[in-house]
C-alpha cells in the first residue's frame, strides 16, 4: 500500500510537471489573446479566469513544497509518528489551504464552462440543472473546508465519515456539473456542424472546437472519477491525483481558449476573400432579440474577415421565422492602397478605396460565431 511520505514526495513531482506545462499553456493563451487586438474583441472576463486559475494553481504548488519541507524537515521529524503522523493530519493549515485553493479553482472552471453553454445556447433554461449544480458545489466545498479545520478526534483519517462525506459529494457534484455543462455544449456545436453540413463541402471550422470540447472535458472528468475512486476505496493514492488536478484545470481551461483562439484565427487570415461556408459569416447569439410563440427572431450577422491590407465591414439585419437564422456570405470587399484602418464613414468614393466586385450568397444553415467561446 502506498505510504504518505511516498505519496507527498510523487503528488509533489508531478505537480511540478503539471504546472510547467500549465504555465507554458497560459503564456500560449495570453499570445493568443493579446495579438492583433484590431482583429478581435478581448475578453476580459475569459482572460481574468484564466490568469486567476494560474494564480490559486501556483499558490497551491507553493503550499505543497511547504507542507513537503514541514513534513520532513520541521514538523514531522518531532511528532511521535513521524512524517506519516504530519501528513495524516487534515487539520494542518497547509492542508486546509490546499483544500479551499483547489475548490476555487473548480468553481471558477466549472462556472467558466457553464457560461460558455449558455452563450452557445442562448436559452438560460438549458443551464438550469449545472446552474443547480454548481450552486450544490459551493455549498458543498464550504461545509467540507468547515469540516477539516474543525477536526478534533478524525484529524487522522481523511476518510472518516465527519470529512468522507464532504469529500465524496464535493468529487461527484463537480463531476456531474462539468459533464452536464460539457455535453450540452459539445451536444449544441455537434448538432450545428451536422445541420451546416448540408449547404456547405468545405472544412468546418466548428470540427476542431467540438474536439477540443470533448477532449477537455474528457480529461477532467477522468481525473475527477479517478480521485473518487481512489477515495472510495480508501487508497492513499487520491493524494497524488488531488494535486495532480490544480495544474490540470489550468491546462484544461487554456486548451479551449487556444484551439478557439487558433480557428478563429485561421477563419480570419484568408486574404480577399472570406470562407466559402455558411460560417463566414457569424451569427452573434447575444446580437439575437427573440419572440416566442411562432412570432420572429432578428438577427444581426457580421462579416468578419480581415487581411493586411483589406478590411471587411458590411453589416445586414434580417428577420426570419422563429428558430431560424440566416447565414449571409458577403464576398465584396473594400481595399486601400495604404495600411490604415476603414473607416466607418468611407465609402465608394473616398480617396485611396477600390470596391471589388460582390456577390452575396445566402443560406438557412444554422450558425454558431466562433468568437461566442473565444477570448
Amino acid at each position: 500500500m502506498l505510504s504518505l511520505t511516498d505519496a507527498s514526495i510523487i503528488s509533489t513531482v508531478l505537480e511540478a510537471i503539471l504546472y510547467g506545462f500549465s504555465l507554458l499553456m497560459f503564456i500560449f493563451t495570453l499570445w493568443i489573446v493579446l495579438q492583433n487586438r484590431r482583429r478581435r474583441r478581448l475578453n476580459h472576463g475569459m482572460l481574468g479566469a484564466a490568469c486567476a486559475i494560474l494564480a490559486l494553481s501556483t499558490a497551491e504548488m507553493i503550499v505543497n513544497i511547504i507542507r513537503v519541507r514541514d513534513g520532513f524537515l520541521i514538523t514531522g521529524p518531532r511528532l511521535p509518528g513521524g512524517t506519516e503522523q504530519f501528513f495524516r493530519d487534515v487539520s494542518q493549515a497547509t492542508f486546509v489551504i490546499k483544500s479551499c485553493l483547489y475548490n476555487t479553482q473548480t468553481l471558477i472552471l466549472d462556472g467558466v464552462v457553464i457560461y460558455r453553454t449558455y452563450i452557445v445556447w442562448q436559452n438560460p433554461w438549458i443551464v438550469v440543472l449545472p446552474v443547480l449544480g454548481w450552486s450544490g458545489l459551493f455549498a458543498c466545498s464550504i461545509g467540507l473546508n468547515i469540516a477539516l479545520a474543525t477536526a478534533s478526534t478524525h484529524a487522522g483519517d481523511v476518510f472518516a465519515a465527519q470529512t468522507g462525506r464532504w469529500i465524496t459529494a464535493n468529487y461527484a457534484i463537480t463531476l456531474a456539473t462539468n459533464l452536464s455543462s460539457t455535453s450540452l455544449l459539445a451536444f449544441r456545436i455537434w448538432r450545428v456542424k451536422q445541420q451546416s453540413a448540408r449547404f456547405s463541402s468545405t472544412n468546418n471550422p466548428l470540427s476542431p472546437i467540438l474536439r477540443v470540447v470533448i477532449e477537455s472535458g474528457a480529461i477532467y472528468s477522468l481525473t475527477i472519477t479517478t480521485a473518487l475512486v481512489a477515495f472510495v476505496s480508501k487508497s492513499n493514492g487520491v493524494y497524488v491525483v488531488l494535486d495532480m488536478i490544480s495544474p490540470i484545470i489550468s491546462i484544461v481551461f487554456n486548451m479551449i481558449t487556444v484551439r478557439v483562439g487558433l480557428a478563429s484565427d485561421q477563419r480570419l487570415s484568408a486574404p480577399g476573400t472570406l470562407h466559402q461556408s455558411a460560417f463566414s459569416t457569424e451569427v452573434r447569439a447575444g446580437m439575437m432579440s427573440a419572440v416566442a410563440d411562432g412570432q420572429t427572431t432578428t438577427t444581426t450577422t457580421t462579416a468578419h474577415a480581415y487581411s493586411h491590407h483589406q478590411q471587411y465591414g458590411y453589416g445586414h439585419a434580417h428577420t426570419y421565422p422563429y428558430g431560424h437564422s440566416l447565414a449571409v456570405e458577403i464576398t465584396q470587399y473594400i481595399e486601400r492602397d495604404d495600411d490604415t484602418s476603414l473607416r466607418e464613414d468611407d465609402g465608394p468614393d473616398s480617396p485611396g478605396v477600390v470596391v471589388k466586385p460582390a456577390s452575396v450568397t445566402f443560406s438557412s444553415a444554422p450558425s454558431v460565431a466562433i468568437s461566442q467561446l473565444d477570448p
